[in-house]
């Protein structure tokens, strides 16, 4: 179920004989940030070259997802679809999101990368300028 957008005039002002007032209502996100272009790395730093894969979902999106735990109180950013070498991947997101060891770990099980906070931009403008 939709709701309804927001008026742009006021309908509170049909009372009274002032004219309705204009509303300019901010987008929901910067147009700055929506499609922002990220430089590519060369070949040789690209993704056949690297010791990790980050397959994409079968809707061609990168496997970036943002959690809530804890009652809210907890945000997990995590990485999924790593074939190859999880830990190597994790050491260059450490290293380009500036994380502590202990706030970026990997699930021995499964392989995917959990970090401590939401990086999901960050994450996808380092995975795109390596060419996944």
């Amino acid at each position: 179920m939709k709701s309804l957008p927001r008026p742009k005039t006021s309908h509170a002002s049909h009372r009274t004989r002032h004219p309705t007032k204009e509303r300019n209502y901010p987008d929901k996100a910067p147009a700055s940030r929506i499609n922002a272009p990220v430089e590519l790395l060369p070949e040789s730093e690209s993704a056949p070259n690297l010791p990790y894969y980050v397959t994409r979902t079968p809707s061609q999106n990168l496997p970036i997802y943002l959690e809530k735990k804890r009652g809210g109180n907890l945000h997990q950013t995590r990485l999924k679809g790593i074939d190859g070498s999880p830990a190597v991947l994790r050491d260059e997101l450490e290293k380009e999101l500036r994380l502590k060891s202990k706030d970026c770990l990997v699930n021995a099980v499964n392989g995917h990368i959990v970090m401590k906070g939401w990086y999901k931009p960050q994450i996808e403008a380092f995975l795109k300028a390596r060419r996944f």
